[in-house]
């Protein structure tokens, strides 16, 4: 049987509004009987109801955590990284995975269900209109990996442009100037602005791109949409990826015909997971800093808890260029 606040107030000889405020931070109680309180609660397995809590206007130390495929190797990092950011501010995270296709709003609206005090939405295709939704629960929110139109919500995202420059840069410093392009979901923020800047980029130097294909950012869908390139009648000597792990899988691709990298077909990819340097594929790179986008989005998320009519901030996080072997 589940063990109440009254069976704590009757063990501990105090009334049920005192063991209210021995579990509320900075309610009005002498500390010793804070700690009789706290003591004969653990005794008895005693936690506190949450949910009842916060439906009194308490806060619940929840934070909605919306995120996409969580087995992507980007998006499982970020996720562990962020949680453990979370708990260290004493609150804990609500995990809500919606995959490519999956309908947001209901997983979105049952997690608000549970009275979060924030939401974090890292879910690069999000749209306004779900981050209003969840603003009109009430909850803080901050997005991750865009920027929406219009302004008014706060934003932390890797700036793309600049890291598809310095990608550029190296493709110019090696003399490749047959390049190819594989992206992501094309109606995701991040392929949008990796793939302006990668051709703004290539035109500024009177380079164009001779081949685009898509994939999903998974490793399989970059060998197949590598093995394509590479076998056509104009294959590239450069492959840019929208991601490491469409580029992991262009070079899977690339040995499988018994190309060499570089030497033959040089590789790159975007967000430096930890896979892009291992030695089998040693992975040039642009850094998409996860402990920078986790501070930037938690500090900003606190700040809005604490004042919610203080104006929207937008972060852009300048990328690392990472060069290895691959191009």
């Amino acid at each position: 049987m589940r063990v109440t606040a009254d069976d704590v107030a009757a063990k501990a000889g105090v009334s049920r509004s005192a063991v209210s405020r021995a579990f509320t931070k900075g309610a009005s109680i002498q500390p010793d009987k804070r700690d009789h309180i706290l003591a004969v609660a653990n005794d008895l397995g005693y936690r506190p109801n949450m949910m009842a809590r916060s439906l009194t206007g308490g806060a619940t130390g929840l934070i909605a955590v919306v995120v996409g495929t969580i087995s992507s190797p980007y998006e499982s990092w970020f996720l562990e990284v962020l949680s453990q950011d979370i708990r260290s501010l004493g609150m804990w995270p609500l995990l809500v995975a919606v995959a490519p296709g999956q309908e947001i709003e209901p997983a979105l609206d049952h997690a608000l269900a549970y009275q979060v005090d924030g939401a974090v939405i890292a879910a690069g295709s999000v749209s306004r209109a779900l981050v209003e939704r969840c603003s009109a629960h009430g909850s803080p929110v901050v997005v991750i990996g865009r920027v929406l139109e219009g302004g008014g919500v706060d934003s932390v995202c890797c700036d793309n442009r600049a890291g598809m420059e310095m990608l550029v840069a190296r493709l110019a410093a090696t003399g490749r100037s047959h390049i190819a392009w594989i992206g992501g979901r094309l109606e995701a923020f991040s392929n949008v602005e990796r793939y302006n800047g990668l051709t703004n980029a290539l035109s500024a130097r009177g380079l164009t791109l001779m081949g685009t294909r898509n994939g999903d950012y998974t490793v399989d869908s970059g060998m197949m949409q590598a093995l394509a390139l590479l076998t056509g009648p104009n294959p590239p000597d450069a492959i840019v990826c929208g991601n490491d792990a469409m580029a992991i899988g262009a070079i899977s691709a690339a040995r499988r015909l018994g190309l060499r990298v570089p030497e033959d077909v040089g590789i790159c990819g975007f967000d430096d997971i930890p896979a892009a340097s291992w030695e089998p594929f040693s992975l040039t790179t642009v850094a998409n800093p996860v402990a920078e986008t986790v501070q930037e989005a938690l500090r900003l998320l606190t700040c809005r808890m604490a004042d919610k009519t203080a104006p929207a901030e937008i972060v852009r996080l300048p990328p690392v260029f990472r060069q290895r072997l691959s191009m």
